[in-house]
């Protein structure tokens, strides 16, 4: 599978566009619209990305699964509900944690 490289980033609550032309580049910073599922497992590993490098995402890489990215997806704790369509949850605990996808640390 070829995904982009990914960069830690902190979860805010205010879904931007982490992508980045070069690895030199500052990330885009766009409102997100869309969050990527590039894989849900072993180690799930997602992003938020605007239309323009959605779009880019589609043509150059494969993923997992995507959303409309909302402040929910940008929460520290949040996590991926798999279903149709997918979406992000705030869990009220722990232990509702097992049906979700929650190693959510990484963006593009």
């Amino acid at each position: 599978m070829t995904l982009p490289n990914l960069t830690p980033t902190r979860r805010i609550g205010d879904p931007r566009c982490g992508s980045r032309d070069t690895d030199d580049s500052p990330t885009c910073g766009a409102l997100a619209t869309w969050h990527v599922a590039w894989r849900l497992t072993p180690a799930a590993e997602f992003s938020l990305a605007c239309d323009e490098h959605m779009a880019r995402a589609q043509r150059n890489f494969v993923y997992a699964d995507r959303h409309p990215a909302g402040v929910d997806c940008d929460m520290p704790g949040a996590g991926w509900a798999i279903g149709d369509p997918s979406f992000c949850v705030l869990p009220p605990d722990d232990t509702d944690r097992a049906f979700l996808a929650t190693e959510e640390q990484l963006t593009a």
